[in-house]
């Protein structure tokens, strides 16, 4: 299961993930390619982030998540991931 944890704090959000979300097969893993793409892009395109991938747990820092476009990245991140999870919560978790 893909488990995923978003911290607010006034002016950061953090962003940790770890798991997999054993839909299918490796390469038929629908759950695991949307969140996997899904997180890729909100790093890629929000500005003033850092990540560490060590052992299986995705940790991204968004430090400037009131800026405006941060903040919608960050916003349809958060919303995305509940459908996900409204869809397939054998699969995938927010703590």
């Amino acid at each position: 299961m893909i488990q995923v944890q978003i911290k607010k704090e006034p002016n950061k959000t953090t962003v940790i993930a770890s798991g997999h979300a054993e839909y299918s097969v490796k390469g038929s893993d629908i759950v695991c390619a949307s969140f996997s793409t899904l997180l890729t892009h909100t790093v890629n395109n929000c500005t003033d982030v850092t990540v560490n991938d060590e052992n299986g747990v995705l940790k991204a820092v968004f430090t400037d998540s009131k800026r405006i476009e941060n903040k919608t990245l960050l916003d349809a991140f958060e919303n995305t991931v509940n459908e996900l999870v409204e869809q397939y919560d054998q699969y995938i978790t927010i703590l």
